[in-house]
């Protein structure tokens, strides 16, 4: 599915009321580039929900929503064009974010959008969640994400790194190359992502990794698509895992959360929503 260019002026009404879009419909170079990008994640998502029923609600989950023009764009999309019922939950830690962002979804009367002001880990809801997503959700926010799709037992989690300020990575045979800063931080986003990648085949995922956009949009262009299914497995992801992570000295966060932090039975309810 594209957006063509009557959808295309349809969703221009909500990048004018979220700030994307001037009423004279000028859009800033930066603006351009997000309109862009969340367009293509639509668009991406899109083509995963056509598989699923419309007789049912679907529940998505963004994390590390920020501004929630994604999440917004998403709503305002299936209410005005794809029409099916779609719920979304969105989580920051920012509290103040989240309380103007809920504010906005109440004057829009988007009454199926939730906002949340708390810890990415801290969230858990009692009900089926079919979606889990971000889009540059920084650093370990990007291993939560994926942590919470798999918790959650999510049919389909997306996810767009940022920053990855917390990974290091350690190579003598390519000390040459890594020493340049360029190289090095496309690196460290191949392989941290790989390796994200690996570990969510470990919990029967079949996984893409690919560029959602392209880059003259954004450098931090790649998307890992997880879909839960019972694909066969063509190589052992553990094993494989093993060999990348020792090679490059790697271990990402979502690691450590898979490994140490099993699904606590106590977090049964929704995290509080945030209050305006």
């Amino acid at each position: 599915m594209l957006i063509n260019k009557e959808e295309r002026e349809i969703l221009s009404d909500l990048f004018q009321i979220i700030k994307l879009q001037g009423r004279n419909e000028f859009i800033s170079l930066d603006n351009k580039v997000k309109i862009e990008q969340i367009i293509a994640y639509l668009e991406i998502l899109h083509a995963e929900l056509r598989k699923v029923s419309q007789k049912r609600k679907i529940i998505l989950v963004d994390s590390g929503a920020g501004n929630c023009y994604l999440s917004f764009l998403i709503y305002y999309y299936y209410q005005t064009i794809g029409k099916r019922d779609v719920e979304i939950h969105c989580i920051d830690y920012n509290e103040r974010l989240m309380n103007n962002n809920r504010e906005l979804a109440r004057r829009l009367n988007f009454e199926h959008m939730h906002f949340y002001g708390c810890d990415i880990n801290d969230f858990c809801m009692d009900q089926k969640v079919d979606v889990v997503y971000s889009l540059h959700a920084c650093d370990t926010a990007t291993d939560k994400t994926m942590y919470l799709g798999v918790r959650h037992q999510a049919r389909i989690v997306l996810s767009v790194s940022c920053c990855q300020n917390t990974i290091t990575m350690k190579n003598q045979r390519l000390k040459a190359v890594l020493r340049h800063k360029a190289f090095r931080d496309k690196t460290i986003m191949m392989i941290s992502d790989s390796l994200r990648g690996l570990l969510m085949e470990q919990q029967g995922y079949k996984v893409d990794v690919f560029d959602f956009v392209s880059s003259r949009y954004t450098e931090k262009n790649t998307m890992i698509r997880s879909i839960r299914t019972n694909f066969k497995k063509h190589l052992d992801a553990k094993e494989e895992y093993r060999i990348v992570s020792e090679e490059f000295r790697m271990h990402p966060h979502l690691e450590e959360l898979l490994a140490n932090e099993p699904v606590r039975k106590e977090l049964i309810a929704p995290a509080a929503e945030v209050a305006v």
